[in-house]
């Protein structure tokens, strides 16, 4: 008898999702008892005003707070080190995140050592977290990266010149506030490149040797959405349609691959981001059509249903062209060279891609030399 196949899916985050929700901010702070708290966020999201409302319900609740304003693109161990020492100084009960990835990274990580102790070096890995974190209520201003809602965190670590990611359901944000509003101000190649790694992460999860039919129904939403929504996102920011059928792809893809995993893409990405600094979104844009043009033959009925959710025919090869197009229309392209990356550094980033878990899960099997004309084909 063939045993029957057990699918687990976890959420450990509490998702509320609506326009307005992140001015309900101190609701979820008060039902952990926290009434004193950090701020995570970065310079431009403060300057763009986004972090004043949040401040203001603070007050209003009678929650005191410190803003730490430090946040860096693709932070690193001693970012990170820095924003827990901060909160750990000003005896924070809990961690606000608002902003993209880099913030909620930031705060998610930060929130681990102050329960757990040690450095981010330490829970390298999947499963390596003891301790639930802190509680942290991430307030996204982007729709892309899902932080706010996956078990996973990615850390640079410039020495090795290598992504750290951390894999936990205890390292991870326990409230999530899905607010459309809040993406509003982000600027076009921004949204542009977080829309696509939605993207990536909803078709790599839906194709992926992991995936089962709660996952696919959960991809295939999300890039209808993101099919629809994003050049007009990109196009006209005050879109709050376009913002909020993003934002939907975000909630819907995170959800899948926190359960699944994800391919070559994000095993791809990661070292050029360690190696050439390319921005993770950026990263995943550019490699993703490469990548499915190498799939599609080993999952050629999915990537025909991934053409159709696009809103071209049911078609794998369409399926491509489509995802080669929707780059081009939003001002990302389809080459590594355009963002700096130069043959010299494909070897190592070859040997670093081919490390990551990813690679066993993608739809067709991979060698270190498929991973180096892909690199080589991107370029």
């Amino acid at each position: 008898m063939i045993p029957a196949r057990v699918d687990t899916f976890r959420i450990p985050t509490r998702i509320t999702f609506g326009r307005g929700v992140a001015l309900t901010v101190a609701t979820p702070l008060q039902q952990v008892g926290a009434f004193r708290v950090l701020i995570v966020t970065d310079k431009g999201v403060r300057g763009a005003g986004l972090v004043m409302p949040i401040e203001e319900r603070l007050r209003e609740a009678h929650i005191e707070y410190e803003i730490y304003d430090e946040v860096v693109p693709d932070p690193g161990v001693g970012e990170v080190q820095r924003a827990y020492e901060r909160a750990r100084d000003y005896g924070a009960q809990a961690l606000v995140a608002v902003g993209g990835g880099s913030s909620i990274d930031t705060a998610k990580m930060a929130a681990t050592l102050l329960t757990n102790g040690g450095t981010v070096l330490d829970y390298v890995g999947i499963d390596k977290v003891p301790k639930n974190a802190a509680p942290v209520v991430a307030i996204p201003t982007t729709a892309g990266t899902g932080a706010e809602i996956t078990i996973n965190s990615v850390i640079a670590d410039p020495v090795q010149h290598r992504k750290l990611v951390i894999i936990s359901p205890n390292a991870t944000a326990l409230f999530a506030l899905e607010d459309p509003d809040m993406t509003r101000t982000c600027p076009p190649f921004i949204t542009a490149i977080t829309g696509l790694d939605t993207l990536v992460h909803a078709i790599e999860s839906f194709v992926g040797k992991n995936a089962y039919r709660m996952t696919e129904v959960l991809c295939l939403e999300a890039i209808r959405d993101v099919g629809w929504a994003l050049v007009r996102a990109v196009t006209d920011g005050s879109d709050l349609e376009a913002r909020e059928r993003m934002m939907r792809a975000v909630v819907s893809a995170s959800l899948a691959f926190s359960n699944t995993r994800l391919g070559n893409v994000h095993a791809m990405a990661l070292p050029l981001g360690g190696w050439c600094h390319v921005a993770h979104g950026t990263a995943v844009a550019v490699l993703l059509p490469h990548v499915m043009d190498f799939n599609r033959m080993a999952a050629e009925e999915k990537f025909a249903l991934v053409g159709e959710a696009l809103g071209t025919r049911k078609d794998a090869t369409l399926a491509v062209r489509r995802v080669f197009d929707l780059n081009e229309a939003v001002g990302v392209g389809s080459h590594l060279r355009k963002y700096g990356v130069t043959e010299d550094t494909i070897p190592n980033m070859t040997k670093d891609a081919m490390l990551s878990g990813n690679i066993a899960v993608n739809p067709r099997t991979t060698t270190a030399q498929d991973i180096e004309a892909l690199y080589r084909v991107a370029l």
